[in-house]
């Protein structure tokens, strides 16, 4: 199936621009305070749960919407498709391992503990980038001319309703 003219996905861009910058500040703001205070700890590890957690809902909601859309709706790109979505699978043990680490900072926050969960994010950083660019160079300009807008809006706001609550409330609310 292809539209006649293009939908719009722009979306997309803005949430992949998010997974771009905080893995990377968070390894930053968790090396700067290699001696944080309890406060400090909990800030910061409730939110890189809160982006690992919101990466993983990203992937989950593509695998279950995306991903299959695509590969029904044009077969001749489904190994191309394919290859992408098997990406999720590396990021999910990158993002398991981050938030295993995470949890040993939170539960024990020392200089070497922060070290480690620093590196497990400089990892999944590593991980994410090159499949970030697969997902905007090759799936969504195919999702842009083979799926419907509502279709793409309805993706986007599944995952909105599943996103990981805040403790402050949602951002638009």
């Amino acid at each position: 199936m292809s539209t006649a003219q293009p939908i719009d996905v722009r979306d997309m861009a803005i949430v992949h621009r998010t997974f771009r910058n905080v893995y990377e500040e968070s390894a930053r703001l968790v090396r700067t305070a290699p001696a944080p205070s309890p406060e400090r700890v909990t800030f910061l590890a409730d939110h890189i749960d809160f982006a690992i957690a919101a990466l993983h809902h990203h992937h989950e909601g593509e695998d279950e919407l995306l991903y299959p859309m695509l590969i029904e709706r044009v077969p001749e790109q489904a190994p191309m498709t394919e290859q992408v979505e098997h990406e999720h699978l590396l990021i999910k043990t990158a993002l398991d391992e981050a938030s295993a680490a995470c949890t040993a900072w939170r539960e024990r926050p020392s200089a070497g503990t922060g070290e480690a969960l620093a590196a497990a994010l400089g990892h999944l950083n590593t991980v994410v980038e090159p499949h970030l660019d697969d997902e905007e160079q090759k799936v969504v300009p195919l999702a842009a001319v083979t799926l419907t807008q509502q279709e793409w809006d309805e993706m986007g706001k599944q995952g909105r309703r599943g996103c990981p609550a805040t403790s402050g409330g949602s951002p638009s609310g």
